[in-house]
């Protein structure tokens, strides 16, 4: 009975993480570029001792679905998304390395360029900074190209930094608790000059809404199941104690 018990309790603990990772799907399926993380990265662990072996579900290191989501055309020349597999190399303010898949840019204040994580984008040369501008474009090398203000028009655009894109396995990509991708061997990668970026557009989300709600109404039954197992352990645990009880 206590092997049934233990069993039952770990499984729910696992179906509960599994559908905590599968909200957080949900909760970000309209975010720029958000990578699910799988549910049912899972092993077994066995313990045995004096006669009591048990064999429990484990939850492996997360695993995350770098599946491409579709590129969504909007008009600001500052929308950028990556054409194929690879990530843009960023920066937290505290200067650790990162990787992203998102390209909706902006200029700070500081005229340093962020994107919606609010990561700094590196450059073949660092952190790009951007100079005021009267018009801006990126190139599909990923180069940063500005007219400044008051420029003539048919003046040749100004290069000011390169968006630098690196490529791993995926087998390398992991997401931290900050939801930031990084390198599990903590390497930076290498530039990628093979890769190119789709300027006007974002790459949406990976998450399937249909697929998703699949996966939390499976991981709920299975929970629910685990629950009426401990139910029922507790009811022959009750009865067993009642037969002890009226034995001569």
């Amino acid at each position: 009975m206590e092997r049934l018990v233990q069993l039952a309790s770990n499984a729910m603990r696992i179906h509960a993480e599994n559908q905590r990772l599968i909200a957080s799907g949900m909760a970000n399926a309209n975010t720029i570029a958000f990578k699910r993380d799988y549910a049912n990265s899972s092993s077994a662990y066995f313990q045995g001792s004096d006669g009591q072996d048990r064999v429990y579900p484990t939850r492996s290191e997360n695993s995350v679905d770098l599946d491409i989501g579709k590129i969504i055309p909007t008009e600001s020349p500052l929308d950028v998304a990556l054409e194929g597999n690879g990530f843009f190399a960023a920066k937290k303010d505290n200067g650790q390395d990162v990787l992203s898949r998102r390209g909706d840019l902006r200029v700070g204040s500081d005229r340093v360029l962020r994107n919606g994580e609010n990561v700094i984008m590196q450059g073949d040369a660092g952190p790009i900074t951007i100079p005021p501008y009267e018009t801006i474009e990126i190139s599909r090398d990923g180069s940063i190209l500005v007219r400044p203000p008051g420029s003539e028009p048919t003046a040749a655009p100004l290069a000011v930094g390169r968006l630098k894109m690196v490529s791993t396995p995926p087998s390398n990509v992991e997401k931290g608790v900050d939801g930031l991708l990084r390198t599990r061997d903590k390497s930076v990668p290498q530039a990628d000059a093979t890769i190119a970026v789709s300027s006007k557009g974002l790459e949406a989300s990976n998450i399937s809404s249909i697929e998703t709600m699949v996966e939390m109404l499976n991981s709920s039954r299975s929970f629910e199941l685990n629950v009426k197992l401990l139910a029922t352990a507790k009811e022959l645990d009750s009865e067993t104690a009642k037969l002890m009880r009226s034995s001569p």
